[in-house]
């Protein structure tokens, strides 16, 4: 497939799978959903919380720095990530979120509670007011939570088309754990995303119905 067929055909399916979500999440019903799944992110999310917070034990005792976990602000209609970026920013982790910053994103600290704002970025959504690690801060991370519109068990995100996240991704150590949040259906079928040599395979993603390892194929 060249270029311009693979831009062509991950446009059409970021149409595709963007209307099927905004038909599941738009309204009361909706909302409610979403709320729904959100605390069951959170159950399932309970082994990256327990390995991080041995990771904070492990820092405090060599009076090291919290381990550095990413996250995101959703959208009204992504899986909602929040709670579980609260509960590891309320653990002790340091948790950046991403903010504009030119053609890579900048990362910036949240302490948890403190309110979003609008980013002055195009088509960026919502940013914490916080102290600013650069671009560079994912080399850090122990833990990143991406944002997909889709991920298959072939581990191939589709984003949504800016290439930032791909890029931030390039620069996050072996080490780490990078998990996309996703709906349930968004999980698709191995081969099903077109991969471009710039795309980062995603070895892991969470979701209301489970953590999921795409390396494994195991489900915790």
């Amino acid at each position: 497939m060249d270029s311009e067929t693979m831009a062509s055909r991950k446009q059409e399916l970021r149409q595709q799978l963007r209307a099927r979500r905004a038909r599941a999440y738009s309204g009361t019903e909706g909302a409610a959903r979403r709320a729904a799944e959100a605390q069951r992110l959170l159950v399932h999310a309970e082994p990256l919380l327990t390995e991080v917070e041995g990771m904070l034990r492990s820092a405090a005792a060599a009076h090291a720095p919290a381990p550095l976990v990413a996250a995101y602000h959703p959208t009204a209609s992504e899986a909602d990530v929040l709670p579980l970026a609260q509960r590891l920013a309320r653990a002790g982790a340091r948790v950046v979120f991403p903010a504009a910053a030119g053609v890579e994103l900048d990362w910036v600290l949240w302490d948890g509670d403190s309110e979003f704002q609008d980013s002055p970025g195009r088509g960026f959504g919502r940013e914490p007011v916080g102290e600013r690690l650069g671009s560079r801060a994912l080399e850090q991370s122990v833990l990143v939570l991406a944002p997909a519109v889709a991920v298959d068990r072939s581990c191939t995100r589709i984003g949504h088309g800016a290439g930032y996240y791909d890029r931030a991704l390039g620069t996050v150590p072996g080490s780490a754990r990078v998990v996309a949040v996703i709906h349930p259906d968004e999980l698709l079928p191995a081969d099903s995303l077109p991969r471009d040599a710039h795309d980062v395979p995603i070895p892991a993603v969470l979701t209301a119905d489970g953590l999921v390892s795409l390396v494994t194929s195991t489900a915790s």
